[in-house]
């Protein structure tokens, strides 16, 4: 339902609900007539006139954004402005339209009686229009923040996602170069399988997310150029449950923490290792596991760009529902876990 729609319903329908209780009222106290009946119609209409104009007023002026401080001083104003010439044009057509009120003297305390009556009710509908216009402005305030915090993130997002490229290419070109002198048939190889790595991780870069299955593709791409460059020293092997492959996670992660795998564990290794990857699901999570030979030194730095990545992407795809965890799993093992929530 549109606003203005929603509004005069309600600015109708309370007024209407008002001068229906007063006939009752006076029609109980006075009797019921003709006369009566104007006397209600002609308050309908004044009522829904003089507030409209009361909110055409505040709206034009932009009372209504200010800060109640500010505003309660302004529509006490306007609660008596209406309020005094709702009390004058009642005070004219009750004596016109009810005779026994047509005998009491206009006084003091009959003016003010009306102007107290008058001010209630006025009053009444200033405090529900403007607590809803607080309450939707609150509403509004929230909505804007929420959509800003979540342009921040899918900005913080595509930034982290571009930080993957250059440092993926960086390195795997390292790797190529050391085969262009020594083998040059299995570099040319390396550089198709570079070719073809980088154009799936282009496209999946568009995405928020990935299947696993897509993300271990890439992976053994990424991993059949190391091997060349590792040869037997490089082992690999894959444990993954089939009810997980079509699970969603953050496009390039695994590969950067298998690369981190590589440049931190099997690299400084001179008899090389194995790198284990591992994946099982619950009802709520995606368990993912990487285990390689290596030694995580605490406070080196080792971790590197990839780890901090992966963590903050994490963050901002699952807030705090996502785990994440490096750390040694024996002497010669470190153990890199992750739980997606699903």
């Amino acid at each position: 339902m549109k606003k203005n729609t929603l509004y005069w319903i309600c600015q109708i329908g309370s007024w209407l609900l008002f001068v229906l209780l007063e006939y009752v009222g006076y029609g109980n106290v006075y009797g019921y007539n003709n006369l009566l009946v104007l006397n209600v119609i002609i308050n309908f209409f004044a009522g829904v006139i003089l507030t409209h104009l009361y909110r055409l007023f505040i709206i034009r002026t932009s009372w209504i954004n200010l800060p109640v401080a500010s505003l309660i001083p302004r529509a006490v104003l306007g609660i008596i402005f209406i309020s005094i010439l709702m009390t004058l044009l009642n005070i004219k057509l009750d004596r016109m339209t009810i005779p026994l009120m047509s005998q009491l003297p206009i006084d003091a305390i009959l003016i003010v009686n009306y102007l107290y009556n008058w001010s209630k009710y006025i009053l009444y509908w200033a405090l529900v229009y403007h607590l809803f216009q607080y309450w939707e402005r609150s509403l509004e305030a929230e909505k804007v923040k929420y959509q800003l915090l979540a342009t921040i993130k899918e900005n913080q997002y595509q930034n982290l996602k571009t930080q993957l490229n250059p440092h993926f290419l960086f390195n795997s070109l390292n790797s190529i170069r050391t085969l262009i002198d020594v083998n040059p048939e299995t570099s040319k190889e390396a550089i198709t399988r570079l070719s073809s790595l980088l154009r799936s991780s282009l496209q999946m870069s568009k995405k928020r997310t990935v299947s696993l299955r897509q993300e271990i593709e890439t992976v053994k791409d990424y991993l059949a150029i190391e091997k060349i460059r590792f040869d037997n020293r490089m082992q690999i092997q894959f444990n993954l449950a089939p009810d997980t492959l079509d699970t969603q996670v953050p496009p390039m992660m695994l590969q950067t923490l298998v690369e981190n795998a590589v440049k931190h564990g099997i690299s400084k290794s001179k008899s090389g290792g194995l790198i284990v990857i591992s994946s099982s699901r619950t009802k709520t999570f995606l368990h993912i596991e990487i285990i390689n030979n290596g030694r995580l030194e605490p406070g080196t730095g080792e971790t590197g760009v990839g780890i901090e990545n992966t963590m903050q992407r994490l963050q901002i795809l699952y807030d705090n529902r996502a785990k994440f965890l490096i750390e040694n799993m024996d002497e010669t093992r470190v153990i890199t876990k992750i739980d997606i929530p699903l």
